[in-house]
């Protein structure tokens, strides 16, 4: 869980229409959130929605990568991240993913609570295949069919592409750790 603030104000720049993430978030008891577009450097963290970037939103995303502060993107924003850090783009793939593996020793794992595979409702619209991952990165959960799920950077740094709706009540139990550990991350 998130940790208690108290008056303080958690300032987290998000990139992309933030109108359904503003809805769902108010309903999850997190710290007290600034949501801006604008990256400043008193952000203390950075989600991105979208898959393409803006000249501006790029800038955002080095400087908050030269600043080491936590980086999530989330469906489309997953694409972002990894082309930004040179993958290639997702190809359309409408199905269903009804199994999925959680790399052991991976961060996302131990957020969720648990590797190997486990079963899922996730759906999914676009895919990449692992060799279409950024060097920066590692697939670290992975469908039955080899399609990247969530990937991350190694080592310190918190830089995370989520493919699915991380709030979609569809998901396997744990995943909802996703958002409160990261911004729990971003207190730090």
């Amino acid at each position: 869980m998130a940790r208690n603030l108290g008056d303080t104000i958690l300032k987290i720049t998000v990139i992309g229409d933030t109108s359904g993430f503003l809805q769902t978030i108010s309903k999850i008891d997190l710290p007290k959130l600034d949501i801006t577009q604008e990256f400043d450097v008193n952000s203390k963290g950075l989600i991105i929605l979208d898959d393409s970037l803006s000249s501006s939103e790029k800038i955002s995303l080095a400087k908050s990568n030269e600043l080491q502060i936590p980086i999530l993107g989330v469906q489309n924003g997953f694409d972002a991240l990894n082309q930004f850090f040179g993958g290639n783009p997702s190809v359309t793939n409408e199905k269903n993913c009804p199994q999925l593996f959680l790399s052991p020793g991976a961060k996302l794992s131990h957020i969720i609570g648990g590797s190997g595979w486990v079963k899922g409702n996730l759906q999914l619209k676009k895919s990449i295949l692992n060799k279409d991952l950024s060097d920066n990165f590692f697939a670290s959960i992975i469908s039955e069919d080899g399609e990247v799920l969530g990937f991350e950077k190694p080592g310190n740094d918190w830089q995370f592409g989520i493919r699915f709706d991380i709030f979609s009540e569809e998901n396997p139990r744990g995943f909802e750790k996703i958002i409160t550990v990261f911004l729990d991350r971003c207190t730090e």
